[in-house]
């Protein structure tokens, strides 16, 4: 670790140097598809390992700072195959890797689910995660809503229907329930991309959702609320021996025009813009609030570490109302670590995390870590997505990159993930999952990688500064450049991350 990081680190956490010997007790191997949204503990653990399903051109850069195992790097058929986390732990390339270790190890998991523990506990393999039981009652929107409601909390209109009710509607029995537009998604089962959130502003909109929703029939409750006109925000939380540890509130991209580049604008997450504010310092205690009081349940159910909730803003009437929560890593890490540990003050989440997981009860101080993890710096993110980009023609290199709008002109700068790897606040990095040349991109996943920048871009939750939008539009437009939809239509592997 960083000896500057580590005496600034030690600032608040007095015990440090004793709470990383802890932790680097036995190797810790992060599991899941991607290498990216792994990275922060490789800043202050030695014995760290990322082991990714997908190879990406990210694994070139990310490699100069953490350890990282990639099964298609080695075995690409094998990839091709595997559809979950708990397939892989099954798997014999994994199962190889496992056995080649030569020091004890403890596997981490963002989003254990039942048959990844099944198998770990028949193999007796040690584990860092959450047992489902702790976050069922916040894991489906429609539960985690009733829970809001049943700690006294802020929250919005709604109307649950049986799928074959609901089946039998149209749009002016939507539109009649508040006397505005309305927000559709299935109660009982979680679907994320372009059909999981239906904005109804009109007829087409309906007719659009019935049609998706008439041909699923793997849910059978349907949860209706009222369409707020307002930023979507969100904010992460953080369940430590001490408390409840918050991140500051934070804008979230949604359904930006230039980065969907035709996809349907249903809800789609995008990034976030954290030097954007356009509510005041009442909201934020109240979002606090919020999260602490949802973390003070889910440390009763036996929760560790982080978890985030998505909420919305009410422009008219000032208010919020949460609306999500998401027991696991959300879309905001790692970049909202990224900017922490930028700062420089305090350990990032991740640390906090792992620290609780493994029953480190060591002092810390709290309030300064908790108002220091509510500083922001003008730092952004947003993904491009997939849809209507079948192969990867373009050689991009993750890393640092620079773009001039007078000659249209893409450059790239210097290998990096970081966010001190950007010299310039002209500059950006690409990275997250960027496909190899010649790689096949995935089309029912709502993400494809992300562009972060060391300023904000953010006109609202739903555009972003022209210049920025110019620079997304361009490269959504190289990606899709001299591509034909696949002759045949083969069902795709869809990697499901369970971690």
């Amino acid at each position: 670790m960083n000896q500057t990081l580590f005496q600034s680190w030690k600032r608040s956490v007095p015990k440090l140097d004793f709470i990383l010997q802890k932790m680097q007790e036995k190797t810790i191997i992060a599991v899941g598809v991607a290498p990216y949204p792994r990275i922060i503990p490789s800043l202050f653990l030695k014995n760290y390992i990322i082991y990714s399903v997908k190879d990406t051109a990210d694994l070139d850069v990310l490699r100069s700072s953490a350890k990282v195992f990639c099964l298609e790097e080695k075995f690409p058929k094998v990839a091709k195959k595997v559809h979950s986390t708990g397939y892989l732990l099954r798997n014999y390339a994994f199962q190889a890797f496992l056995k080649s270790r030569r020091m004890p190890f403890r596997l981490m998991f963002y989003q254990p689910t039942p048959p990844i523990i099944k198998t770990l506990q028949e193999q007796n393999i040690e584990w860092i995660g959450n047992y489902p039981e702790s976050f069922q009652d916040v894991f489906l929107k429609a539960n985690f809503r009733s829970l809001v409601k049943s700690l006294g909390l802020p929250h919005l209109d709604d109307w649950y229907l049986p799928r074959e009710d609901f089946l039998k509607m149209n749009y002016q029995d939507v539109y009649a329930r508040w006397s505005r537009p309305a927000v559709i998604q299935r109660g009982d089962f979680d679907v994320s991309g372009e059909q999981g959130t239906f904005f109804i502003r009109n007829e087409n909109d309906w007719k659009s959702a019935y049609e998706i929703l008439s041909k699923d029939e793997r849910y059978s409750q349907i949860q209706i609320s009222p369409f707020i006109t307002g930023p979507s925000l969100s904010m992460l939380g953080c369940i430590t021996h001490l408390g409840v540890l918050t991140s500051t509130l934070q804008l979230q991209l949604i359904d930006v025009p230039e980065a969907l580049h035709g996809q349907l604008p249903t809800g789609v997450f995008l990034g976030h813009d954290w030097g954007f504010r356009s509510w005041n310092e009442k909201i934020e205690k109240t979002a606090q609030t919020i999260v602490e009081s949802v973390g003070e349940h889910l440390a009763k159910k036996g929760f560790k570490g982080i978890f985030g909730i998505d909420i919305i803003y009410d422009e008219k009437s000032q208010e919020i109302f949460p609306l999500e929560c998401n027991p696991r890593f959300t879309g905001a890490l790692p970049v909202y670590s990224l900017m922490v540990a930028a700062s420089g003050h305090i350990p990032t989440m991740e640390f906090f995390h792992i620290m609780s997981h493994l029953n480190i009860q060591e002092n810390f101080d709290f309030n300064l870590v908790n108002e220091k993890l509510k500083e922001r710096l003008p730092i952004s993110h947003i993904s491009l997505t997939p849809k209507g980009a079948y192969e990867m023609k373009i050689a991009f290199s993750s890393g640092v990159y620079s773009y001039s709008a007078a000659n249209n002109a893409l450059r790239y700068e210097r290998p990096g993930a970081f966010l001190w790897d950007i010299k310039e606040e002209s500059e950006f990095i690409m990275i997250d999952s960027m496909p190899r040349l010649g790689g096949p991109i995935i089309q029912n996943v709502p993400r494809l990688f992300k562009l972060i920048f060391p300023r904000s871009i953010a006109m609202s939750s739903f555009s972003v500064d022209p210049k920025v939008g110019e620079l997304i539009t361009k490269l959504s437009a190289l990606l899709r450049k001299g591509q034909t939809p696949p002759q045949e239509t083969k069902e795709e592997t869809t990697h499901t991350e369970e971690t």
